[in-house]
């Protein structure tokens, strides 16, 4: 299949959430259980941290990766991982909603050692038609290839910027240690059931030593954490994410988020690294910000 056909595909599945899955997303990300705001269903400005926009990419990108074997060559599902994300928030997430998420391949690019996957992907209120937010996925299939595939990305603004952090002292750091528990708590908060997370026999045949944190989980205590340091905890402020996820994180090691204020407080760059060796493991990153005239220097 060449890439002009694979562009037409289309897959779209429906979801549904209540307050009771934003309150286990938002302490599956290490929120303070005394924070009402984030964690009581009555509370005036009760809301999901930011990154509750990713799960429903979750259920979609399923249906996107068994089609793969479709229009991949060489297409190997142990061999695929998520590479790159972008999130954009278009409006506040209901209390409780049944959302429709369609997804379509933007882009397929032929690497030295695989291929890259960019998947859009669009998330509606179901009954009342209003999109609440943008994702792109993009998978590196290693070994993989595709028919007539490009060579470079097609640049699409923020959802392919890259954000290298400075050389100069982070403007602001925050840690976050996981628990030994933290991935079976994100898997059920999450719905990305994938075993890796939780089963050591599969991990250890993935070459880990043990169960990995889900790569959206450490996205999401990053975002915790700029909206902590740069947006005096106002969820509303968040505009979009982009980042690489470059290494994993064990469940149990500490997670530290190195931050650098940019263009007037408008964009956050920053890194993450975990445990002793303080490997890198999101890189690339910056988070937009909306109306930071009130936000912390």
């Amino acid at each position: 299949m060449e890439v002009d056909q694979i562009k037409q595909l289309s897959w779209s599945v429906k979801t549904s959430y209540t307050a009771s899955s934003i309150i286990t997303y938002n302490i599956a990300l290490g929120t303070d259980g005394n924070d009402l705001s984030l964690c009581f269903e009555r509370h005036p400005d009760f809301h999901p941290l930011p990154t509750f926009g990713s799960l429903p990419v979750v259920a979609v990108m399923g249906e996107v990766t068994r089609s793969m074997p479709k229009f991949l060559i060489n297409f190997d599902p142990s061999r695929h991982v998520h590479g790159e994300h972008f999130l954009e928030l278009r409006r506040p997430f209901p209390k409780e909603a049944t959302l429709e998420t369609t997804a379509k391949v933007l882009d397929i690019v032929n690497r030295s050692s695989g291929v890259t996957v960019c998947v859009g992907i669009w998330t509606k209120d179901f009954a009342t038609g209003h999109e609440i937010c943008y994702n792109e996925w993009t998978s590196f299939i290693i070994k993989a290839s595709a028919k007539d595939a490009a060579t470079k990305p097609i640049p699409r603004g923020a959802a392919t910027a890259s954000h290298p952090a400075p050389s100069r002292t982070p403007d602001a750091v925050l840690e976050y240690r996981t628990t030994p528990e933290q991935g079976a708590l994100y898997r059920a908060a999450s719905g990305d059931l994938n075993p890796l997370h939780i089963d050591p026999a599969v991990a250890k045949a993935g070459g880990f030593p043990g169960p990995i944190l889900t790569g959206t989980c450490t996205i999401g205590i990053g975002v915790r954490h700029i909206i902590e340091a740069f947006a005096n905890g106002d969820s509303s402020k968040f505009e979009n994410v982009k980042l690489r996820l470059s290494n994993v994180v064990f469940p149990g090691e500490t997670v530290k988020t190195e931050m650098w204020r940019e263009d007037g407080g408008r964009r956050i760059v920053y890194r993450q690294v975990s445990g002793e060796d303080n490997r890198v493991v999101i890189s690339q990153a910056a988070v937009g910000l909306r109306d930071v005239s009130n936000a912390r220097l």
